[in-house]
């Protein structure tokens, strides 16, 4: 991630990848490994005291087929854009690290795919400051990647744009390159003039016939065996493994957890009347199929309703979840579907102030299935409307006028409709 302009340079390479962590619009994305590409350019050598010119930087992330559904299909994204206040690189030598700042690393506006399985790719530019080598800079200058970064985003929605933040950390080994250190010319003068007449004549008789048994023989055999084996077998076990298990395990690992408030209202068709409904619905996605569980809640409401056609009635509705509401937003169409089981209770019906009816036992006979789906694109950021049509069983449990009750009370063709947001 450092160049210098110059004939001498030489270009650095390397692939990294980075466990994010990703949030959108304060929703919780989950956990991906992200691949991130590093090209620059650096000299070849440097000396000491040397000054590196500030040079161009491209990094280019490959974000995982899950986080592209996720933000494609859930959000309805189709495009994104982001900077880096934090990123920098580093320079080793001498047993000594710095790090260098890069202070405009950013991102263009860049599509998203909307097609499965077609790579998300968004490249970022940037510039690192000029570096002065180290005075004491010796033998290599390694130049690396930083241990972890952030990204500020912006995804567009067709609701508008969604902040994005994604907080990144490393793998162990960051190493992007080196760059060789040329000694200072004080040292290469003196040894030149001295060493050259004398050792001449002495090493040229005696090394000739020692040296050229002893090191033909233990050089062969040494060599030959030590780094055939070792070589071979760590590099392949460990990059093949640790790649592997992380990506497969960790963005499946964890639900997103949304919560919504639920506003609107029912219609009971065989009471000629309506009742407001007001809750709360708590869900857990699965963010490779767009599925979820989700816990219900629907608060006690009146129903105004016509007994016989006329007749006022007042009756005190509650509702006891059966089971876990479940359901799916469409990841090519964001269309929202669910599916509820509620029981429904009548604690008390009254008609012109006083109690004909009801009891804490007074309740349908068997669950009413509600099923429910979303008006159009369902954004998991902001909520949306849903609408549905329902049955009540017959009511058992409220004494004596239980069949009466069960006249305006029961039957199908029951709609809800309903807004669900944060």
């Amino acid at each position: 991630m450092i160049g210098a302009a110059g004939a001498n340079a030489a270009d650095l390479e390397e692939n990294f990848d980075y466990t994010c962590v990703v949030r959108a619009g304060g929703l919780g994305l989950g956990t991906h490994v992200i691949n991130v590409l590093a090209e620059t350019s650096v000299p070849d050598a440097v000396s000491p005291g040397e000054v590196i010119p500030p040079t161009p930087v491209t990094i280019t992330l490959t974000l995982p087929e899950l986080l592209r559904s996720s933000t494609a299909g859930l959000l309805g994204g189709t495009s994104a854009s982001g900077t880096s206040t934090d990123s920098a690189v580093t320079i080793t030598t001498a047993g000594e690290t710095q790090t260098i700042a890069i202070p405009n690393l950013g991102a263009p506006d860049t599509a998203i795919p909307q097609v499965v399985n077609e790579p998300w790719i968004i490249p970022a530019s940037g510039t690192v400051p000029a570096i002065t080598t180290p005075d004491n800079a010796v033998g290599t200058v390694v130049v690396g990647m930083p241990a972890a970064f952030s990204i500020t985003a912006t995804i567009t929605t067709p609701d508008g744009p969604v902040d994005s933040t994604l907080r990144c950390t490393g793998p162990a080994d960051l190493t992007l390159g080196s760059i060789a250190v040329t000694p200072t010319e004080e040292p290469t003068t003196e040894p030149t003039t001295e060493p050259t007449t004398e050792p001449t004549t002495e090493p040229t008789t005696e090394p000739t016939t020692e040296p050229t048994t002893e090191p033909t023989t233990e050089p062969t055999t040494e060599p030959t065996t030590e780094p055939t084996t070792e070589p071979t077998t760590e590099p392949t076990t460990e990059p093949t493994t640790e790649p592997t298990t992380q990506p497969t395990t960790q963005p499946t690992a964890e639900p997103v957890k949304v919560t919504f408030n639920l506003k609107g209202s029912t219609t009971i068709k065989a009471g000629n009347g309506t009742a407001p409904l007001t809750g709360k619905i708590a869900a857990d996605f699965d963010l490779a199929s767009g599925k979820f569980v989700a816990d219900l809640t629907l608060n006690k409401t009146t129903a105004k309703l016509k007994a016989l056609g006329f007749l006022p009635v007042d009756a005190d509705l509650t509702f006891k979840s059966v089971g876990k509401t479940t359901g799916a937003i469409n990841l090519s169409n964001g269309q929202l579907t669910a599916n509820s089981k509620v029981d429904i209770f009548i604690p008390t019906v009254k008609s012109f102030g006083l109690k004909i009816g009801g009891g804490a036992q007074c309740k349908t006979s068997s669950p009413s299935d509600i099923p429910l789906s979303s008006t159009g694109r369902f954004d998991p950021l902001r909520g949306g409307s849903v609408t549905g049509t329902y049955s009540i069983a017959k009511l058992q449990g409220c004494g004596l006028l239980t069949p009466v009750l069960s006249v305006f009370a029961s039957g199908s063709g029951n709609k809800i409709s309903a807004t669900l947001a944060p």
